[in-house]
């Protein structure tokens, strides 16, 4: 974050207090370097005053509405996101800034010169767009311009910026504009878009002017600028390009493209970079927009870039017509061509460019090696495409039309559960992919994913710029145990007669105990419950028979007999005396068998079955 820090204080103390000079940027810029290095000893800018509540557990900013965005942007320019890299802001929805003034987010300069605040987190645009938004009214005034003022090692992406800029102060500052951000250090920026047209209006304006008016070691990738950018009239130092205005120690633009219309009367000025300088690249990129060079040829004007100092252009190439109505400079173009004005390079880097091919247009006004020339007809055609891409160059042909950059691919990630599955195989579209990451272009898929003992799970998922479909989840279903020997148990149990047995309330409770719910991980349990049902039936106890009976004397008889046995007691004791004798004495007679003294005893108790008879009667 204190990288950057010194260049704006430069800027503000170099270049607004030298307004309407040209300044010698490159004399600037090595005390800017020198500037990181102390800096980053030291705890200045963005690594000031940050407030306690900074870091709230969670990091995450939601902004729906427009309030959302500007309370967002007021806490980045009171500290609250200062130092905090993982910080995620998401934008959810389109919005409307008709009649919002507009305050950059992160362009507080403090007294000292320094900016004090900026942003440094992620902000994921999601596809959306910020429409209407007008920098007009604070263009020239302040310091830093665009939808960010400053920002530093952050990340921005999939963010479409679309309004105007129509610049009527006669009087205007030192400006670091662009569209996305003033300025930009350590910084990628991917999938933007930037619609916002800029006119001067003949006005004096210098400074930066682009999607990003300064970037330095920034990366920008499938970035299109498809606003038209005029510039006229008397101008100081403006470094002006469709994509970043300087681009300078590192800065890469891969994937790009301009498609607006360039009125140029600018000192540095091109398609996609108005400077590029300090092993900074523009690889990949092409310009379609009419490019109209304005002035004496004192300008270094080109279709992909202005000038180049130490920095390298490959693969790209420019198809727009090339309007020279305005342009008075003495041939042959010392300071224009087709592919970069001027190229100061101590060793030139350029290769596999092609430009519109145009009388007295050379591919760079220094450098005719700089790229080759082919009449626009030619580079609509198959063999243009064949001949851009054959060494590498990723472009897609489309028939009738100069090639366009390949399509835009996230990277998905799938996450599979449960967390321990094995031999997991996911495949979209029928293709199997080797990690759980797949490079996917926005669309519709179906994907299908398989793993051990589980079912297939297949589903069609939607890819596009919002992150919350880069991420896929899928959670897989294990298949179901299996239930054989159970069903074998449970109608064996059930057909038994529960009364036929003295406890069933075991096979009872086994048989309630059964559970169809469990996995195949879980086929122990169902093997469990399987063997209660067995064991439970194992142990049961049939009831036993019920045998025949002799008929006994009902109370009720005996009852009735107690009077009549009690007045006739004497005779029957001394009867019962003699049969007790009489039957003690039968019982002595065959002790080995017992016949006699048996039929004694019949005998014996038939007699007094008779006498009881009577005694009734």
């Amino acid at each position: 974050v204190d990288k950057c820090v010194g260049c704006v204080k430069i800027i503000v103390k170099n270049y607004v207090l030298s307004k309407k000079r040209n300044i010698n940027h490159e004399k600037y810029y090595g005390g800017i370097r020198m500037k990181k290095k102390i800096l980053s000893l030291l705890v200045t800018g963005c690594l000031l005053f940050v407030p306690t509540t900074a870091f709230a557990d969670d990091n995450k900013t939601v902004i729906k509405t427009v309030d959302d965005l500007l309370a967002f942007s007021k806490a980045v320019n009171n500290g609250d996101y200062d130092k905090n890299k993982d910080a995620v802001v998401v934008l959810e929805n389109d919005l409307d800034l008709t009649g919002v003034v507009w305050t950059p987010i992160g362009n507080v300069i403090g007294k000292n010169g320094y900016i004090e605040h900026c942003f440094s987190g992620k902000f994921y645009g999601n596809g959306h767009t910020i429409s209407n938004i007008d920098f007009t009214s604070i263009y020239g005034k302040d310091l830093l311009v665009g939808f960010f003022g400053d920002i530093e090692e952050a990340e921005v992406s999939g963010l479409t910026i679309e309004g105007n800029l129509d610049v009527t102060n006669t009087d205007n500052e030192y400006t670091v504009y662009g569209t996305i951000a003033g300025f930009a250090g350590d910084c990628t920026i991917s999938d933007c878009v930037s619609n916002v047209s800029f006119n001067n209006n003949g006005k004096y304006v210098y400074g930066f002017i682009g999607m990003v008016g300064q970037a330095y070691g920034t990366t920008f990738e499938y970035c299109e600028n498809t606003a038209d950018i005029t510039i006229s009239g008397d101008s100081g130092s403006v470094y002006v390009g469709g994509i970043v205005g300087y681009a300078q120690i590192g800065t890469e633009v891969r994937y790009c493209s301009s498609t607006g219309d360039m009125v140029y009367a600018a000192p540095n000025a091109g398609g996609i970079v108005g400077r590029l300088y300090g092993d900074s690249k523009v690889i990949n990129s092409y310009v379609t927009g009419k490019l109209t060079p304005v002035g004496n040829g004192t300008t270094d004007v080109g279709g992909i870039v202005g000038s180049v100092t130490d920095g390298s252009v490959s693969d790209c190439y420019f198809a727009g017509e090339i309007d020279l109505s305005q342009y008075s400079a003495k041939k042959p173009y010392t300071r224009f061509g087709g592919i970069v004005g001027k190229d100061s390079s101590s060793t030139t880097d350029f290769k596999n460019n092609y430009f519109t091919e145009t009388e007295n247009v050379e591919a760079c006004g220094s450098n005719k090696e700089a790229g080759k020339a082919k009449a626009y007809d030619y580079m609509t055609t198959k063999e243009f495409y064949d001949e851009l891409t054959a060494d590498g160059a990723k472009y897609q042909y489309v028939e009738g039309k100069t090639p366009v950059l390949p399509t835009k691919e996230y990277a998905v990630d799938f996450e599979v559960t449960p967390a321990d599955l094995k031999n997991v195989v996911i495949k979209v579209d029928e293709k199997e992919i080797t990690s759980n990451t797949a490079m996917l272009t926005a669309g519709t898929y179906t994907v299908e994913v398989t793993a051990d003992d589980c079912e297939l799970l297949s589903k069609e998922i939607t890819v596009s710029a919002d992150i919350a479909t880069h991420t896929q989840a899928f959670e897989l279903a294990y298949k179901s145990a299996d239930y054989t020997e159970l069903d074998k148990a449970e109608k064996a149990a059930k057909a038994l007669n529960k009364d036929d047995y003295e406890d069933f309330s075991e096979v009872e409770k086994a048989l309630a105990a059964i559970d169809r719910t469990k996995n195949i991980t879980e086929q122990a349990d169902v093997d469990a419950m399987v063997k209660a049902i067995n064991d439970a039936v194992a142990n049961l106890v049939k009831k036993t028979p019920a045998s025949s009976q002799p008929d006994s004397v009902s109370s009720s008889d005996a009852s009735s007999d107690t009077s009549s046995s009690a007045s006739d007691s004497s005779s029957s004791d001394s009867k019962s005396d003699s049969s007790s004798k009489a039957a003690s004495n039968a019982s002595n007679t065959n002790p080995s068998t017992g016949v006699a003294g048996g039929a004694f005893a019949l005998a014996l108790l038939s007699g007094a079955a008779v006498v009881m008879a009577k005694k009734k009667k």
